[in-house]
């Protein structure tokens, strides 16, 4: 936001007092970026030809930077032209050197905590290929010949830490960040600003807003195959970005998700599919950053529209512009069609009048025994209230199992192979509807249709509740598939296995079998940290301890709306919160007893009648 609209923030906080308490204030010393020039006075030289030699380092101003600087044409009038970078990007291809610059997993830096604290930063991995940090290239542009990873990171602590050094650095190595560092709060009194008042404006212009988009961010996550699949929180779209329009424009404009429209901001434009987005102020137009990429280098070029296209460097977040159907529509991939609750109770609601949800009557009678659980009895409980849809627990889960990347097409299909998703529902009124997050797993369930199913028994259950997989019994009938009544279960179509000689293998948990085509996948409790655990404790002769496991999903979750543990513990976590009156079953009128269970969301606002 613009600092005129920004200002208010602080005062309405002081005027609340919150100030110490809710929000505190620190002095910005050691925590702004050293003072230099902008990207409009580098424009600037370039053209004036004062430029001899730049060096970019891990940015991509040729796609990124606002069209005014226009870099794709001035780059080549400066001599000597070198771009260290992750990619051969379109910047690397308008210079005449590209350096491979380390991972930042690879890598030996410093950096800042979100109190102030100075972290030393470590590699998690020796570089797979023969790269250099930012830090070393820096160095020897300076003269120093090769040097180590590390060197740069130690010389700048070696002039802070002094005569100490040597049990400063062990300390800060061994903590994770270093002592006494952390910004202290200081007191401020804001001050006012006028807002100045917007002048008239044309009756067909919109309000465009530019937003980072919430998966591949502005462009520089976009060959991340994982990113490119995880479904945005509110669309659910994969593999492409869109042009949010209200469903006020859609109407007027008699639109419908696919269809193309053109937004032109001056004399620039760019075209893109429009996405109905409920909630959305009327007159207002979201375009998605990060997408549009011509020479990202690998899977993202052609992706999406590109935004950069009419994004300004005067004001890089809002524009006026105008807004025109054109011809033709797109296939855009998502994984949810339908939102709206209508009724149905899959995200059920308490308040301060009706603080608990009606007593869970008996489970009716079932036709099959009950099972034993003389050890261990697992069970997750989400907490509706706490989910904010980040899409942590299905990244986390992706990269925990070893989950194969489908692409558009298959996802197009309804082929996704994510083991977790997060539906997102609405209620109420279009314009302004209440919306709701809910991660659905795999159900586990006691009574589980896709056991009593499957012919050849590759779906069983565990002595301790899980409903387990045997892949190399799996016939792909998908009978377990069709049984589900929570469609959790994911079909492998194709052999997405890397081959023997990729380096894809070093992104893959040797704890977890890589699945071939043929077999049916879906979300195991992640079985290998039951086990792991379990070994453990039969090695120190005890049992597993309370909330000893902790799953991928749980372990990623911000909001610790995920709990999961023994519901034999009386301790657990999961048992606590499955005796709160929040407490429910996900289509609990099946009788499939699951052991994944649900929190009720909190709602003290009255619901609006749907128009």
């Amino acid at each position: 936001m613009p600092a005129p609209v920004q200002t208010p923030a602080p005062l309405v906080n002081d005027r609340l007092g919150n100030g110490g308490a809710t929000v505190w204030y620190s002095d910005p010393i050691g925590l702004r970026p050293a003072e230099g020039s902008s990207l409009a006075d580098l424009a600037h030289d370039i053209a004036a030809g004062a430029v001899d030699t730049l060096v970019v380092i891990d940015c991509n101003p040729v796609y990124a930077a606002p069209r005014d600087f226009a870099f794709a044409e001035l780059l080549p009038q400066v001599r000597e032209r070198i771009h260290l970078g992750l990619y051969r990007d379109e910047t690397a291809r308008a210079c005449r050197w590209h350096l491979p610059l380390a991972h930042a997993l690879e890598s030996w830096s410093d950096g800042r905590a979100v109190d102030g604290s100075a972290c030393i930063i470590q590699p998690l991995v020796a570089p797979l290929y023969s790269s250099r940090t930012a830090h070393q290239l820096l160095a020897m542009l300076l003269g120093t010949v090769d040097p180590a990873a590390e060197g740069p990171v130690r010389q700048t602590w070696a002039n802070a830490f002094g005569g100490d050094f040597d049990a400063r650095w062990r300390q800060s190595l061994h903590q994770g960040f270093v002592a006494d560092t952390a910004a202290q709060p200081i007191s401020v009194m804001p001050r006012g600003v006028d807002i100045p008042s917007s002048g008239p404006r044309d009756a067909q212009e919109v309000d465009i807003v530019f937003r980072p988009d919430p998966s591949v961010w502005d462009g520089r996550f976009a060959n991340v195959a994982w990113l490119q699949e995880l479904p945005k929180p509110l669309t659910k779209l994969t593999w492409d970005n869109a042009i949010a329009v209200s469903p006020k424009m859609a109407e007027q404009m008699r639109l419908a998700n696919g269809d193309m429209i053109e937004v032109a901001v001056g004399d620039r434009r760019v075209s893109g599919p429009a996405w109905i987005m409920p909630g959305q102020a009327p007159n207002t137009v979201v375009l998605s950053l990060g997408y549009g990429r011509t020479a990202a280098g690998t899977i993202a070029d052609g992706l999406g529209y590109s935004a950069y296209a009419v994004r300004e460097e005067a004001n890089p977040w809002f524009a006026a512009g105008r807004l025109r159907r054109v011809a033709g529509s797109q296939l855009l991939a998502t994984t949810q069609m339908h939102h709206r609750l209508e009724g149905f109770d899959f995200v059920r609601e308490v308040s301060a009048d009706h603080p608990s949800l009606p007593q869970e009557a008996q489970p009716q009678p079932s036709l099959y025994s009950a099972w034993p659980y003389r050890g261990e009895a697992w069970a997750m409980v989400i907490d509706l209230d706490l989910c904010i849809g980040c899409n942590a627990c299905i990244s986390a889960c992706t990269a925990e199992n070893n989950v194969a990347v489908v692409g558009k097409e298959q996802v197009a299909m309804g082929r996704e192979m994510q083991w977790l998703r997060v539906d997102r529902y609405q209620s109420g009124d279009v314009d302004d509807p209440r919306f709701y997050f809910q991660p659905v797993p795999c159900m586990h369930c006691e009574k589980a249709p896709c056991e009593m199913g499957c012919p050849v028994h590759a779906t069983v259950h565990s002595p301790d509740g899980i409903n387990q997989m045997v892949y190399n019994r799996c016939i792909g009938t998908r009978t377990c598939s069709s049984y589900c009544p929570y469609k959790v279960r994911r079909f492998n179509w194709f052999d997405y296995r890397a081959p023997a000689d990729s380096s894809i293998h070093a992104a893959h948990n040797p704890d977890v079998t890589v699945r071939s085509r043929g077999v049916m996948e879906k979300c195991t409790y992640c079985t290998q940290r039951i086990q792991a655990a379990r070994v453990a404790a039969d090695k120190e002769n005890r049992r597993i301890r309370a909330d000893e496991v902790v799953t991928a999903c749980q372990q990623a979750c911000p909001t610790t709306a995920i709990v999961f543990g023994d519901l034999n513990d009386p301790e657990s976590a999961v048992l606590k919160r499955r005796k709160s009156g929040r407490h429910y079953v996900l289509l609990e009128e099946l009788g499939t007893r699951p052991r994944t269970t649900y929190l009720a969301r909190w709602n003290d606002e009255p619901e609006k009648e749907p128009t």
